[in-house]
């Protein structure tokens, strides 16, 4: 257990365990922190010694992390990077954010979450310009001069940099106008329903728990482009679709849209921020990306929490 006076040397033994993992050598980090080889050797021991566990197998060649290692590795970058905040957040008390930023994201995303964000991002600074562009196509970060685009599914490989935001999943629902036209659907009906078909949903299928196969195919398809126009089209009674569940949470919790065979869902899509900075986001995009991991991680909260 740590005492107080030993605390204090801690934080700064963890930020050089924390460069060392990332130079990859004591020599490159002391050549990083100023320090003597010895000297970073001599922090790290220190912390070893300090946490009663060993951090790091050395040979002449490599350092491999023990099982501690990596998890104090994860904890020391963290603490790096709330450290680097901190800063940004002190110096922005004198030098406010300012100008142009500039987001994409489809449409779906715009109403509970990039605009609220981003409405609450220029209440704390005022001097922000947002450009916003809502599209379920892909635009280039460069061609359209953007600061951030959000996009779902996998990725083209880029120099773009993609950081996970969250995962959407895809439920089946219809609304009671068009079950009540129907009648009770099965599973083997499915093929015989008109359904809501968005581009990415050509081929798409539903797994049940037990690894059952359910092929969304019909003979009465209704060809959309964006996940709003097939919530409209889903809501409006004229066919059944597959749609994160997120994006109608609220109508399924006030029966406006009904799940359909919950033991099976659709594909869940990862949602990345993509950005062009080589280095650490600007601090107003930082602000950003991290509302939007808490928002679809307190709207999964939600979704558990609601009775089946």
């Amino acid at each position: 257990m740590f005492i107080k006076s030993e605390q204090k040397r801690l934080a700064y033994q963890m930020l050089v365990f924390d460069e060392v993992i990332k130079q990859g050598s004591f020599t490159a980090a002391a050549e990083s922190l100023g320090h003597t080889k010895s000297a970073v050797s001599q922090y790290v021991s220190q912390l070893e010694s300090g946490l009663s566990v060993r951090l790091l197998n050395r040979s002449t060649r490599q350092l491999n992390l023990t099982t501690a290692g990596v998890k104090l590795a994860k904890r020391s970058e963290q603490l790096l990077e709330v450290l680097s905040m901190t800063l940004d957040e002190m110096q922005s008390l004198e030098h406010d954010p300012t100008g142009r930023i500039s987001i994409t994201a489809p449409h779906a995303f715009e109403a509970n979450m990039v605009t609220p964000i981003v409405a609450e991002l220029c209440n704390e600074y005022p001097k922000l310009t947002p450009e916003l562009a809502f599209t379920d196509e892909r635009l280039d970060l460069l061609e359209h001069k953007l600061d951030i685009a959000i996009s779902v599914g996998p990725q083209k490989d880029s120099s773009y940099q993609a950081i996970l935001i969250g995962k959407l999943d895809s439920i089946l629902v219809a609304s009671p106008r068009y079950l009540a036209r129907v009648g009770k659907l099965e599973l083997s009906d499915l093929t015989m329903q008109t359904l809501v078909v968005l581009p990415w949903q050509q081929e798409a299928v539903l797994k049940g728990k037990q690894g059952q196969v359910l092929n969304f195919i019909s003979d009465k398809t209704i060809k959309v482009n964006t996940s709003i126009s097939a919530i409209n089209c889903i809501k409006s009674g004229v066919g059944i679709g597959l749609v994160p569940s997120i994006f109608v949470q609220d109508e399924l919790d006030s029966g406006g849209l009904l799940q359909l065979v919950p033991e099976f869902t659709g594909e869940v899509r990862d949602v990345y921020a993509l950005h062009s900075y080589q280095k650490q986001l600007p601090l107003v995009m930082r602000r950003f990306v991290e509302r939007l991991k808490a928002e679809f991680t307190q709207q999964n909260k939600l979704k558990n929490r609601r009775p089946e």
